[in-house]
């Protein structure tokens, strides 16, 4: 990591334990990426970005109780400095604009996040600061 390079503390959610499992090793592989929270749903992500206050939410769109959509909707009106990215497994008509709309600053394919996530990082530091 370069001196004056953003950190970015990171919660990880997604209804997946071994999805989570799988993003988490990627993610100690970045230099500027700490994971200090894992949830399993939109309710959760709202409960740990409230206790933990991350730069970044990695989420999944489709889970239980509150979905991606739901929940970054939210929280990019209680935190607005969140940098919310958002994943799917599916490329549903539709899901890119509506993670647009909900506030994200991103939606990545699942099967395209080791390879777009570092590119995104490096737009968010430029942008967030």
């Amino acid at each position: 990591m370069q001196q004056g390079e953003k950190q970015f503390r990171t919660v990880v959610v997604d209804d997946s334990a071994d999805y989570v499992r799988y993003v988490c090793a990627f993610l100690e592989t970045l230099p500027n990426v700490t994971v200090i929270a894992k949830g399993r749903s939109g309710r959760d992500v709202i409960m740990l970005a409230h206790e933990w206050m991350p730069d970044l939410v990695l989420m999944d769109v489709s889970m239980p109780e509150m979905t991606g959509l739901e929940a970054t909707s939210q929280l990019t009106r209680e935190l607005p400095d969140v940098i919310v990215i958002l994943t799917s497994a599916f490329d549903a008509e539709g899901i890119w604009r509506a993670s647009q709309e909900c506030g994200a600053f991103a939606f990545v394919m699942k099967e395209h996040l080791t390879q777009d996530l570092p590119r995104l990082l490096e737009l968010a530091a430029a942008e967030k600061g």
